[in-house]
């Protein structure tokens, strides 16, 4: 079997990889169309109905009549930075004219316009394939909180596939789409990004126009991308941000060493690491800290107790209560409706006043000065995206601590502001995908993006579970 991701004469349309790169040379040498290209997907999809990644599909013929307008308009003159890039989005994100449920049917609605992200994308060529699943109302990183069915982790079936964006991270990993939009509150754009082997960027809050998700907690949330590569993960982000897709620099605010020479990565000290049992992944983690180092990199311990402090206040907290502004009264009126976990969660806001929002916001700020402090020794975290992964019946017997496991080294992020990117980093030995968060400062996206790339590079793994590799490191 040839593990080639760009195309060639020989390779049919059915091995083609969707990487970005691919994609391009196979336009610009006329193998495809963005019409073929539409066909073959809806072909993909249709071989995997079964398999609970999407929600809701634009028709088929919808597709091809979106494909041949970017045609048109490409033939025209027009820039399109995306030209023929199939996406799909989360299901809490409006897609006009197909319903927004946030994996819960009896909350449902029929989007009247698609939110600004989606416009943007399409405006930029890129064709939007669909809705994906995801855990019930954004509520869990396991991924397996869909009331409709859920997703299987795109490597082993018995395992969770990671959520919330359980969906958005299988599409690509499988072939179903180039890249994904997801949402993240605590770690729902990394941890599915790392269970199946894609990358997963989490901007800066606010650095993404949220109009048009369904939020959990308005004040931190961010669209994150699912892609294959660093590289089409960071042109989707300067398409979204309206960047110079070119510009490589580190913005200010940012990591302050460049990444393509030495850098100081922050580490947790041995009793702050946590891996649930997992000696598989603990190894690992040590093995890719190793790498870091050859790569030039200087492992620094740090205090990683705001970080965890932040973290807990996402769900530990009265910061809980922004979910109760979206999803509160539904779950109270329609318990039934409400996967148990996730209608526990919800509630929860119940026991806070507004006394304890204030408490809760001055300890974010706190914790938010103290986390910046740590920047002043490093440039970047380095984390594991997840200390472990669980199978779906572990999961199932405990739905709680187990979720809240998952996100050890990602709920900190968004309520901290800060910018991170979970990059594939191997396999553990039991042959289950790895990722590596690198977290930075708010804006320091160019500066992840830079580091990721190298470590991308010398990782050199599969893109996704596709089995093909990524050309453009060769």
């Amino acid at each position: 079997m040839s593990f080639t991701g760009r195309p060639d004469a020989a390779m049919t349309l059915s091995r083609l990889s969707l990487d970005f790169q691919s994609l391009a040379d196979a336009y610009a040498n006329g193998a495809i169309t963005p019409v073929s290209l539409i066909d073959e997907i809806y072909r993909r999809l249709a071989a995997r109905a079964g398999d609970h990644v999407w929600t809701h599909v634009v028709g088929h013929d919808a597709a091809r009549a979106a494909a041949q307008r970017i045609e048109r308009a490409r033939r025209a003159g027009a820039s399109l930075p995306l030209y023929g890039i199939p996406f799909g989005v989360k299901d809490n994100i409006d897609a006009a004219g197909l319903p927004t449920t946030a994996g819960c049917p009896a909350f449902g609605y029929i989007a009247e316009r698609s939110a600004p992200l989606v416009a943007r994308l399409e405006a930029a060529g890129a064709i939007l394939i669909g809705k994906q699943n995801m855990d019930h109302f954004a509520t869990g990183l396991v991924g397996i909180r869909s009331l409709t069915g859920h997703c299987r982790n795109a490597f082993d079936e018995r395992y969770i596939p990671g959520g919330s964006s359980s969906g958005s991270a299988v599409a690509v990993a499988t072939g179903q789409a180039a890249f994904s939009i997801g949402s993240d509150t605590g770690g729902s754009g990394r941890v599915p990004a790392a269970l199946n082997n894609v990358v997963g960027l989490k901007p800066t809050p606010g650095a993404i126009e949220t109009e048009g998700m369904l939020y959990c907690n308005r004040s931190f949330d961010v669209p994150p991308v699912f892609a294959l590569t660093v590289g089409d993960a960071g042109r989707v982000f300067d398409v979204l941000t309206k960047q110079d897709a070119q510009s490589a620099t580190i913005s200010s605010g940012s990591a302050h060493a460049d990444a393509r020479t030495a850098f100081r990565f922050g580490i947790p000290r041995e009793d702050e690491l946590r891996f649930f049992g997992d000696r598989d992944a603990e190894a690992h983690y040590r093995a890719v800290v190793g790498m870091l180092e050859d790569l030039g990199g200087e492992a620094i311990g740090v205090d990683y107790a705001p970080f965890a402090e932040a973290g807990g206040l996402v769900f530990g907290s009265a910061l809980v209560a922004e979910r109760w502004i979206t999803y509160g009264e539904f779950a109270a009126t329609h318990r039934d409706d409400v996967h148990p976990a996730v209608y526990d969660a919800i509630v929860a806001a119940r026991k806070y006043d507004a006394a304890d929002a204030f408490r809760a916001l001055y300890r974010q700020h706190a914790l938010r000065g103290r986390a910046l402090r740590v920047f002043d020794d490093i440039d970047v975290l380095a984390l594991p995206t997840a200390g472990t992964i669980y199978r779906c019946d572990e999961v199932e017997r405990d739905p709680v601590s187990l979720n809240a496991n998952m996100g050890y080294y990602t709920y900190f992020a968004n309520p901290l502001g800060l910018a991170a990117i979970s990059v594939p980093a191997g396999f553990t030995a039991r042959n289950l995908p790895f990722g590596l968060s690198l977290v930075g400062p708010a804006s320091s996206e160019k500066a992840l993006l830079s580091l990721a790339a190298r470590v991308e590079r010398q990782v050199a793994g599969p893109l996704g579970a596709t089995g093909l590799r990524n050309e453009t490191l060769r």
